[in-house]
Formats: C-alpha cells, sequence, structure tokens
C-alpha cells in the first residue's frame, strides 16, 4: 500500500484525454433520487465497465439527458457542455487526463488489468473558493493546500498524518452562497490535490480503471443534503445510542464489568452501555466469550440490562485460523475468506496470530456474517456491535508486520483485487453486522471505525486512536464537522482521550464537549490511567456529573435532530458556514452549531477561564445566563469549568426534559422547550417508543414576540400523557398580565398543557 500512497503521480506527464473518439468512453446521465437531481460522469476503457454501478450511490434513476447543440440539459441542473479542452460545468472547467503505462508503478499496472491508462485524472482552476468535505482528516475544516490520499489506513490522528481509517472521496467547494459537490464513487484508491502540487489547480485521481464523478450544485445545505441521499441516509438509532457509554481496553472479567457499573449508580451518574474490548473473547476468536473471564456472560448481559445497562462487544474481522474453531471451520467450507494471488487462504495475522479475513465483497460472506452477528447477539444479549480493525487491519504478514499494516493489494476478493475493494472494507462488514442485528427485530446499533460513503447508512463513526490531550480534544472539532459535511452525520471521538494519561481538567473540558457529540463514549487504553467520570474523585466528579446529566437534559433535542438525519441528511454537529457561508468569520474550527439553534464554543486549552466567540448575524442568548447578544461580532465570553460556552439562537425553542436515566422511551412525560426570543418563536421535538419500528410524530411549538406581548402554541401530536410542557425565557422583566405563566427571578414559565399561553408587558 505505501508504494502507492508515496507515488508522485505525475500529473505534469499525463496524457490529455478526449471525451469523444478517444482511448476512453464517456458517458453522460442525469439521476434523481429523492428529489435530489445530479449529473453522472462516467469515464471507461473496458466494454465490461460501461455498465458500471457504484458501491456508493445506489438506488437512483437514471435517464439520458438531452442533448442541444453539444451541450447536455437537463431540468434543475446547470447544462454539461463538452469541448475540445474539457467539460464545462456551474462555472467549473474540467479538464480530464490518463496516466500512460511508462509513468504508472508496476503494481497498479498489473492490478489495472492492461487498460491504456491505469490512472485516470481531472483538473480545474482552484478560483477563490473554500474546499471542504473527505471525511475523516486531520488539520481543520479547509482543504486548500494539501493532498489527501483516500485509502483505508490504520493511522490513527495525529498532525501530518494521512490516509486515517475513512475514506471519503467527496469534495465540496464553496464561493459565497453557491456550492458544489463532487463525488468520485470510486473503491480505487483516489488522491485530492487541491494546490499542493500546483497553487492554482485542483487535481483529482483514481488508480484504477473508470472515473464515476456526480456533480451536484446550489446552496450548501442543498448540497450536504443531497449527497447524502445519493449515498443514503443513516436509519433511525435506539435512543439509548445517544446516551452516555463507557469504555475501556480493558474491562477484561465479569468483576470489572460490575465494579464500573456499580461505581456509576453510587456516585449517581448516568449509564447507557458498557463496552467490551478483545480480552472477552476466548483466544481472541471472534463470537465467542472466554470460560475463564466471563463464564456467565449472557447472564451478566441480563443482569445489566435489568438495571437499564447494555453491553456492546467488539468484534474484529479477523477470524482465528484455529482447527475445529466453528466459525473458521463454517466459514472455510463456505469459501467466504480472501485468498492471496494464488487462489488459496490468505493466513495473516491480527489479534489471534493466524487469521483469515471474510470477503465482504461477495453476498455468501456477507450472509455467513450475518448469521453469525445474529446468533452471536441473541445467545448473549448485547444490544449492539463495535467493529474495529476493519480496514482491515493486519498485524503480521509472513512472521513480520507489514510497514503499511494492510493485506497484500493483489490479494483476491471475488472478481476484485484487494486495490479495489479495500476501501470497500468495513462497508462490506457493516451490512452484514446490520442484517444480523435487524433480524432480532430492534433498530441495530453498530459502531464503525473504517467506511466508506453510505457507511452512514449501517453504522455510526468513532474517530479512532486519539490522545489525552489538548490539541486532540480540539481536532475533534473539525474532525466531527467534516464528517458531518461528507455524510456522517452520527459519529464521535473518544471522550478523554485514548491513549496517553488524563488530567482531570482536561476529562471535564472532554467530557462537556462530548455531551454534544452525537457519539457520547469515554474511551481508554490498556495501560493509562483510568478516566472514568468518577476516577479523579472530588470535585472533579460532582462537574463531570452535571456534563453527563445535560446530555440527558437535551437528549429530546439530539434525539429530534438525529430524526432529521434520517429524514433529510442533514448533520447534528454543523459548521457556521453551513448556514452562513458567506460570512468569513464563521468558518471556524473552534466552534460549531448543534442543530441550527444551539452554538458552542468549547474551551480547548489548558487552563483558561476565559474565551473569544463569534456570533453571527441575528440575535443570540446565553444559554445559561440569559443574556442577549448581537451578531456579527466577537465577544469575550467567561468559561468557567462548570460548563462550556453556549449560546442559543434568537427565535428557537430547544426541547428539554428531565435528566431522568437509564433511558427507556423517547416520549418525554415531561418538555420544558427553552425559549430565546425573536419576533417568531419555532420549535419542535420529535418522539417515538426509542426503539422498534414505531413511526412516531412531530409536535410542534409555534408563537410571536412583537416586545409587548408573548404569545406561544404547543401542537402535541405524540398521542402519550404528559406529566408537564412548559416554556421557559430567562433574562427577562416580569410580565403585567397573561394566561398560563409563573414568573420569578428573571425566570418566565408558560404552561403548555392545553396548548397556549401568552404574557404581555404593559
Amino acid at each position: 500500500m505505501n508504494e502507492l500512497l508515496n507515488w508522485e503521480i505525475p500529473f505534469d506527464r499525463m496524457d490529455r484525454l478526449a471525451l469523444e473518439g478517444g482511448l476512453v468512453q464517456a458517458r453522460v446521465e442525469q439521476v434523481e433520487h429523492e428529489g435530489v437531481r445530479a449529473w453522472r460522469f462516467l469515464l471507461t476503457q473496458r466494454p465490461r465497465d460501461a455498465t458500471k454501478e457504484g458501491p456508493a450511490v445506489q438506488g437512483v434513476v437514471r435517464r439520458q439527458p438531452q442533448k442541444v447543440a453539444e451541450s447536455y440539459l437537463a431540468e434543475g441542473l446547470s447544462p454539461l457542455v463538452p469541448g475540445e479542452q474539457g467539460l464545462g460545468w456551474g462555472g467549473l472547467e474540467l479538464a480530464f487526463w490518463g496516466c500512460p503505462h511508462r509513468e504508472a508503478p508496476p503494481l497498479l499496472r498489473l492490478l489495472t488489468d492492461g487498460v491504456p491508462y491505469p490512472l485516470l485524472a481531472l483538473s480545474f482552476p482552484l478560483g477563490a473558493a473554500r474546499y471542504l468535505g473527505l471525511g475523516e482528516r486531520v488539520g481543520g475544516l479547509e482543504r486548500r493546500g494539501r493532498r489527501y490520499w483516500n485509502f483505508t489506513a490504520d493511522q490513527p490522528p495525529r498532525p501530518g498524518r494521512d490516509p486515517l481509517y475513512q475514506a471519503s472521496p467527496l469534495l465540496l467547494r464553496v464561493e459565497g452562497d453557491r456550492a458544489w459537490g463532487l463525488l468520485l464513487d470510486e473503491s480505487h484508491p483516489s488522491l485530492f490535490d487541491l494546490g499542493f502540487s500546483h497553487p492554482a489547480e485542483a487535481r483529482l485521481a483514481v488508480a484504477g480503471p473508470t472515473l464515476d464523478l456526480y456533480l451536484l450544485e446550489g446552496s450548501l445545505l442543498e448540497v450536504v443534503a443531497g449527497l447524502t441521499r445519493l449515498t443514503g441516509r443513516p436509519p433511525m438509532p435506539p435512543l439509548w445510542a445517544l446516551g452516555y457509554h463507557q469504555c475501556r481496553y480493558s474491562y477484561a472479567d465479569e468483576a470489572s464489568v460490575r465494579e464500573v457499573v456499580e461505581q456509576f449508580a453510587a456516585h449517581g451518574l448516568p449509564l447507557e452501555a458498557v463496552w467490551l474490548d478483545i480480552h472477552y473473547m476466548d483466544g481472541y476468536k471472534v463470537f465467542t466469550a472466554s470460560p475463564q473471564r466471563f463464564p456467565r456472560l449472557a447472564a451478566l448481559a441480563q443482569e445489566l440490562s435489568d438495571q437499564g445497562v447494555r453491553l456492546v462487544p467488539i468484534v474484529d474481522p479477523g477470524v482465528k485460523a484455529e482447527e475445529g474453531y466453528a466459525v473458521f471451520e463454517e466459514g472455510r467450507r463456505r469459501g467466504v475468506f480472501i485468498q492471496d494471488d494464488r487462489d488459496e487462504l490468505l493466513v495473516g495475522g491480527v489479534w489471534p496470530r493466524r487469521a483469515v479475513w471474510p470477503d465482504f465483497s461477495r453476498e455468501e460472506a456477507r450472509a455467513f456474517w450475518a448469521e453469525e452477528v445474529q446468533k452471536f447477539a441473541q445467545t448473549y444479549g448485547f444490544a449492539g456491535i463495535w467493529n474495529d480493525m476493519n480496514e482491515p487491519a493486519v498485524l503480521e504478514l509472513g512472521g513480520a508486520e507489514p510497514p503499511d499494516k494492510a493485506l497484500p493489494l493483489a490479494a483476491r476478493q471475488g472478481v476484485l483485487s484487494h486495490l479495489e475493494a479495500r476501501n470497500l472494507y468495513a462497508l462490506g462488514m457493516a451490512e452484514a453486522t446490520y442484517r444480523g442485528l435487524q433480524a432480532l427485530g430492534r433498530r441495530p446499533f453498530i459502531l464503525t471505525r473504517s467506511g466508506f460513503p453510505g457507511i452512514q447508512r449501517y453504522a455510526f463513526v468513532w474517530t479512532g486512536d486519539n490522545e489525552s490531550r489538548y490539541e486532540d480534544l480540539a481536532l475533534s472539532v473539525p474532525m466531527l464537522l467534516s464528517l458531518g459535511l461528507s455524510g456522517i452525520p452520527l459519529a464521535g471521538g473518544d471522550v478523554g482521550g485514548f491513549g496517553l494519561d488524563a488530567e482531570p481538567e482536561l476529562l471535564l473540558r472532554w467530557t462537556w464537549l462530548g455531551a454534544l457529540y452525537p457519539f457520547f463514549r469515554n474511551h481508554s487504553a490498556l495501560g493509562t490511567r483510568r478516566q472514568e467520570p468518577y476516577a479523579f474523585g472530588e470535585p472533579w466528579t460532582s462537574q463531570m456529573r452535571e456534563a453527563l446529566r445535560f446530555r440527558y437534559r437535551l437528549l429530546p433535542y439530539l434525539y429530534s435532530l438525529a430524526r432529521t438525519a434520517h429524514e433529510e441528511g442533514l448533520p447534528l454537529l454543523r459548521p457556521l458556514g453551513l448556514h452562513w457561508p458567506k460570512e468569513a468569520a464563521a468558518w471556524r474550527d473552534d466552534q460549531f452549531l448543534l442543530g441550527e439553534a444551539l452554538l458552542a464554543a468549547p474551551v480547548l486549552r489548558r487552563g483558561e477561564r476565559a474565551r473569544e466567540v463569534y456570533l453571527p448575524p441575528g440575535g443570540w442568548q446565553d444559554f445559561w445566563s440569559g443574556e442577549r447578544l448581537e451578531g456579527s461580532s466577537f465577544h469575550r465570553v467567561a468559561a468557567p469549568l462548570e460548563h462550556l460556552p453556549l449560546f442559543q439562537r434568537a427565535g428557537t425553542a430547544i426541547p428539554l426534559t428531565e435528566a431522568r436515566y437509564p433511558t427507556r422511551s423517547a416520549r418525554w412525560p415531561f418538555l420544558c422547550f427553552r425559549v430565546a426570543l425573536g419576533p417568531e418563536v419555532r420549535g419542535r421535538v420529535f418522539e417515538d417508543a426509542g426503539e422498534g419500528g414505531d413511526e412516531g410524530a412531530w409536535s410542534e411549538l409555534e408563537g410571536v414576540f412583537d416586545g409587548g406581548r408573548l404569545e406561544l402554541h404547543f401542537t402535541d401530536r405524540s398521542g402519550h400523557s404528559r406529566e408537564g410542557v412548559v416554556a421557559e425565557v430567562w433574562g427577562i422583566a416580569p410580565p403585567t398580565r397573561g394566561q398560563g405563566y409563573a414568573y420569578q427571578n428573571g425566570l418566565l414559565q408558560l404552561d403548555l398543557r392545553t396548548g397556549g399561553a401568552w404574557v404581555a408587558w404593559d
């Protein structure tokens, strides 16, 4: 793999491709899916590729566009205009290139089967635009000036490292209030060089025989939602997945797991799930439990479930190659494992030092794995599955650790080489795991380290082996924002840091930030200092308890945002620039929006007790004090240890509830809408059973405020009884009259159980 990643692609010595009558064939299609329209432009060199279907884009309607005066036309799309120099689209001029055999590495020439050009590329002027996306990366939100490989690698997020675990060949171009989306639906390795080799030019390359490009345009919100609809929106997660999770490498026996659960209960700390790393297995054999460490694992899972705590085990793809081991024997009998270039079983090492890997590019292997997942989860009572080491990572080949920790690229996966199939490995594994859990009749929950566009159809993502450093705390913000922009809305980073020793202040700051992550899990490595929320004693435990309790108060809002991701494809965590793309100051790496209503400015440096915050245009309100602040400006705000700076957008109403745990249902007996006043006030909440196939319903709060009168109405479609529904407004003078309200010490509460309430100031 390193041979390819270290290759300096000779862009300046490539052949310019003619789009008609040359060695490469061009095909143009208009595609539609759920109201999204896009162009597809496909370059092929072999007849069999003319009917190619990409792995990321699925279920779309394909149409042949109208061609008028050499231009391709389709309703709602800018014309595609082929010319001698390339392809014109939306103000961009795309040029296409081929790398001849003499310039390509021998391995690439071999594995691309003698096509005229083992690598295809396109280029276009960078202009003055911003460039975003490309998924999980280090180095901030903006991509200009660097180059990025899309080739999954077991490489933790550190400054300057690329690629990482995820492959996301998806680029966003933003200029003013217009955006363009370019998706390379290619599993072959691809490179995005955005001004690194040439400061004024973008160069995109695919190390394979085809170039399959999708083109979208519109507002940035429209393009992000459109790309997610093309590649698939996430299913609705179970409610418990949005709670607090605790993990360590490793809670290595039943006594350790019980101790953690007992300590959380003793300290009054919310806990939704405990995670099991590799030491729960019998000899590192997947789908087994150690008879010494976990002799009664199913009983333990039931015991914890009765307390509202779930167990989630790690499941790696490496299957121990051991005679008599049922999973290995059955997989070998069914012929589902990857083979080497001699068509013999490929044996290497991961945690089990002799291991084989399922070939998830084949339906037979996916069906086999789904069956094993179903039996495993059902036997032991597991609530979800954690897919790790699924780039796939390899720790031993031929008696030594390969320098790139990867399988040989010439290994065979059905009719594909590993070069072509590697980026899809985690996607196939997640699909199989999803099918196995779905067969149990509940909403599947899967966490994955690796992935490709479409991984959000099956799994949450976490950002891998970070470290207990403020640099990694800060890095998590742009990484998660970029994942959201790239179609992966349900993601998180290891709270507290996985490697190195956490300090109490760092853990507290990270726990407050993690309370806003879509996925909220504390995770630490073998041999490091313990970092559970109670690990450092008082006053830290009480302060971390408040962060965890805030997460549970926020669940109605988070669950509603998860529903929005499911319905519309929009991320939960959003850069400010997603809503204010023309504001230069909105493109920050140290602030973000949770939905549209809540702006967070976490503390990302040791010892800080204040920080500068940029508030975009409009009115804002300090979430904690109720102080009203003007937008389009910077503010110096206090940042005490007790919470992180939060600001609510004027005119919004955020649904909160009481901090009750463990979670049982996403039908909230008590709702409290936190209102930030504006001329119009809007908020909504989605409710269902929190599990299963319940369709659920949206309920809305609407209101008006003219400075002298506030009137709110709540339309409750949930169909269940309430203990109470209130709206609260902080930092406001006492009203002189009204109906259904109470006021004390700057807090106005309006009772909405009857559907409406009002107050006025004479």
